[in-house]
Parts: structure tokens; sequence; C-alpha cells
């Protein structure tokens, strides 16, 4: 839905720039999700901050693999 939005009212370009950017974020702690800090909005999860876009991501750290349960955008009220 963030991808499209951004086709929608911006560019492709723009779009995948998001999308890369995101998938980056999302990427970057798998070698060590213990260092993702505990998310005190949403108990049992963990608080990825993108960096240069305004969103958060809402992960739970499983044995071997880093579950995305949300992606929001910081200027709306969550929970």
């Amino acid at each position: 839905a963030i991808v499209a939005y951004y086709l929608e009212v911006a560019s492709s370009w723009t779009a995948e720039n998001v999308e890369r950017r995101l998938v980056e974020a999302i990427m970057a702690p798998l070698p060590f999700p213990e260092r993702i800090r505990a998310s005190d909005r949403v108990p049992g999860t963990r608080e990825l901050v993108v960096p240069k876009l305004p969103y958060i991501v809402f992960v739970k750290v499983g044995s071997d693999d880093l579950i995305v349960l949300n992606i929001v955008h910081t200027a709306r009220k969550f929970p």
C-alpha cells in the first residue's frame, strides 16, 4: 500500500526509492535482531525507525527470522 501510494501521488522513481529504503531498514538488523529497540507501544514487539522516511516498522523476532507486523507512518496515532 505504501509503494502504491507513492506511485499515485509522486513517481515510480520515488516509489522505488521508498521501497528500497524500507527493505534496507528491515534487512540491516538481521544479523543481530536483539539490537532492535523493544517497543513501548506494542508489547512483545520491536520497532525499527526508517532513516530519512516517516515510518516505523513493527517487527517480532523469531528464532531465526524477523516478522514484519506493521509499517506505520509517524504522523499517525498508533496504537
